[in-house]
């Protein structure tokens, strides 16, 4: 597990949440910048402060990974994109979250992996309502 020391260099627990925040589930909070990769991506935070999923506790651990498919399920649904690419880093951050990529034919990642710095589509507020209304309703599975 973390230190105190370690969470407290962690920007994420420093403010005891992620910013752009969506949704909210037991273990995660989703994320869903203005600025991003590709128009539907979400980003799947943990809320305990762990680099690496094995960290977690073993009910948190599937904890973790059933509400992150939840989220790819519901943003499947919504968007019906050709694939769902999924990533975990933490190099940048060092607290564990999952990137989810929903692919489209045509996207300007199209034969290439995802630049997670690239901020080629500015999302409005409505674009952001719907990916909220897409992944909101899982929140009320708490």
């Amino acid at each position: 597990m973390a230190s105190a020391a370690e969470e407290q260099l962690c920007p994420i627990c420093r403010n005891s949440r992620p910013s752009d925040l969506i949704a909210e589930l037991p273990t995660v909070w989703v994320t869903a910048p203005p600025l991003a990769p590709l128009p539907a991506y979400p980003c799947v935070v943990a809320k305990r402060h762990v680099v690496e999923p094995f960290q977690l506790p073993p009910a948190e651990l599937a904890a973790f990974w059933t509400e992150c498919m939840s989220v790819a399920k519901a943003l499947h649904e919504a968007v019906d994109p050709l694939k769902m690419n999924y990533e975990i880093h933490g190099n940048t951050i060092p607290h564990l979250h999952l990137h989810l990529y929903p692919r489209f034919r045509g996207d300007p990642h199209e034969g290439l992996t995802i630049d997670g710095r690239s901020t080629v589509f500015e999302r409005s507020p409505d674009d952001l309502q719907r990916l909220r209304g897409a992944i909101e309703p899982l929140s009320d599975r708490r």
